[in-house]
């Protein structure tokens, strides 16, 4: 008899992780932002372009981390 109802996830897992993405996405636009800004002394057009640049590239990394999440936690919709 097979179970094909989706597992539970306890609340503090789904926050751990959802904290992990974050920190995954904002960390290195944020890092390369101040050092663009305040040790390389850059323009702040070109500070910020460097930052948006870093955010999307961290974004693709999150999905990724994400789907892998997903399929470690049992399934999910990101996995189609």
């Amino acid at each position: 008899m097979s179970d094909d109802r989706p597992k539970k996830i306890a609340t503090s897992r789904v926050f751990a992780v959802s904290t992990l993405l974050a920190l995954v996405i904002s960390v290195p636009a944020i890092a390369v932002t101040l050092v663009l800004h305040y040790v390389v002394k850059t323009n702040l057009i070109i500070t910020g372009v460097g930052g948006i640049i870093t955010l999307f590239i961290a974004m693709g990394f999150g999905y990724k981390l994400a789907k892998r999440l997903a399929r470690v936690q049992g399934g999910s919709d990101l996995e189609k």
